[in-house]
């Protein structure tokens, strides 16, 4: 896996430009930097230095220096943006794209412990009934035994809510770290994101209609019985 360092180029506060670069330097050994924030003329001087044999270029940034060597260099990229991407859909990138902050795992329990806590609900329902009156009945009158699953779908719809609550809440909470994450303008040779921001709302959504479809059905069975 290759090593991404950020290099950021400082732009200087008389500098108008309206379209800056955002480059990739795939190096031969492996690692890849990514430059941001240049205007033309620094994103040519990049490209001079690799085309140019033998060519040098010192660059600078706030935890260190680098001494480049155009030998170095296997291919360099480059995505041209605005003002307007860097304000507002880089942005947007981040919060729905970057990697998330809790991982997937996380949801995966919650959803796990939902299940569980569900059939344990249905489970208790049909044993409160047990105590309550005849086993027997329990299983063999159809009123009992079709009122005691509605019981036991009650109680699983409010762990639902619960549920669904806690994860929205998560949800929004990791897309607003997202603006503190980082994301390369210029996704070239940067590390794959494993479990995206926007993949753990996915997950939510598709447990909520999994949820009501499977609701749903068992609704519908209950009543025939």
């Amino acid at each position: 896996m290759s090593e991404n360092k950020t290099v950021t180029s400082t732009p200087k506060a008389s500098d108008k430009r309206h379209v800056m670069y955002a480059l990739s330097i795939h190096m031969k050994y492996g690692e890849v930097l990514h430059v941001e924030g240049l205007n033309k003329e620094e994103k040519d001087a990049y490209f001079k230095l690799a085309r140019d044999k033998d060519a040098t270029m010192i660059v600078e940034d706030k935890t260190s220096v680098r001494h480049l060597l155009s030998k170095d260099i296997a291919k360099v990229s480059v995505k041209a943006y605005d003002e307007k991407y860097e304000k507002v859909y880089h942005p947007l990138e981040k919060i729905l794209f970057s990697e998330s902050s809790m991982g997937r795992r996380v949801f995966t329990l919650i959803i796990k412990a939902f299940v569980i806590l569900s059939i344990l609900s249905i489970v208790g329902m049909f044993g409160v009934a047990m105590l309550e009156g005849d086993i027997m009945d329990v299983f063999f009158d159809s009123a009992i035994l079709s009122e005691t699953i509605l019981k036991g779908f009650d109680l699983m719809n409010k762990i639902f809510g619960l549920t669904v609550l806690v994860m929205a809440i998560m949800n929004i909470l990791d897309l607003g770290l997202g603006l503190r994450s980082h994301y390369y303008i210029n996704q070239d040779g940067a590390d794959p994101v494993e479990y995206s921001r926007v993949s753990n709302v996915l997950v939510t959504g598709a447990f909520i209609v999994i949820f009501l479809i499977a609701k749903t059905i068992l609704n519908t069975i209950a009543t025939m019985l």
